[in-house]
């Protein structure tokens, strides 16, 4: 990701408050909704044939009759990671750091944190209602939900998270060995948390994928339309030269 910057020492390192640019905003938006028609697809195909993703889904089933006769004690673990990564985990996690970033003066970003994981929330919700899929089928299920599975909603506010993270850190952290351990770790725990989901037995890995492809999306699609880059002053981007500059 580009920002402009208004000094530029090194090539690893580089000032902590800059602004996107406007080449940089619209590569939000394109793969932002490009990431959106990934998982919009899915649910069309879900909802008028459902049996070409059940093809999809076989590819790699880990259900708790896969792990639970060898490791049972997976289950509480598995279990641990639904609860910390859930609906009342994300709200609580999206109002503390807005909280934070607006103590911090970041207003702007944090009313993007707000928008692309609260977006994701709502339109995850929207998608759900629509679809109306059914959970898969599990002989003695660990956790049951009543919501329809299409999309993962973990997945979504993970992926929607992690992007979100990637943003902040392109704006707000200097070394470029940090931002890389952003994403590293962001995408490590996104994986943890599609797994869990999969082990778990309450969705198919069309169901998470689907969920990570929206919350990439609503992420990248909110960071073009809020632009949570800080204001600089009128001088420093001249100085900057960056297209992007105001």
């Amino acid at each position: 990701m580009t920002v402009d910057d208004t000094d530029r020492t090194t090539a690893d390192e580089r000032p902590g408050r800059g602004a996107f640019t406007t080449r940089t905003r619209r590569l939000f938006l394109a793969w932002g909704t490009a990431s959106t028609a990934v998982c919009l697809a899915l649910c069309a195909l879900a909802v008028a044939h459902p049996e070409i993703l059940d093809r999809w889904d076989h590819v790699l089933q880990l259900g708790p009759d896969a792990w639970r006769p060898g490791s049972p004690w997976l289950e509480r673990p598995l279990v641990g990671i639904s609860y910390a990564f859930g609906t009342v985990a994300s709200a609580v996690a999206t109002a503390l750091v807005a909280g934070v970033l607006v103590v911090r003066k970041q207003g702007r970003a944090a009313a993007y944190v707000v928008v692309a994981i609260g977006g994701t929330s709502l339109v995850t919700s929207v998608l759900k209602h629509y679809v109306d899929l059914g959970r898969p089928v599990v002989v003695h299920p660990i956790i049951e939900y009543a919501s329809s599975a299409m999309p993962s909603g973990h997945a979504s506010n993970i992926a929607a998270a992690v992007t979100t993270a990637c943003v902040l850190s392109a704006l707000f952290l200097r070394q470029r060995a940090r931002r890389r351990l952003v994403l590293v770790v962001g995408v490590l725990v996104s994986l943890v948390v599609g797994l869990d989901r999969l082990m778990l037995g309450v969705h198919t890995l069309t169901e998470v994928v689907a969920g990570y492809a929206l919350g990439v999306g609503v992420g990248l699609i909110a960071a073009y339309v809020v632009d949570p880059a800080a204001r600089v002053r009128t001088e420093q981007v001249a100085e900057s030269g960056g297209p992007g500059s105001r």
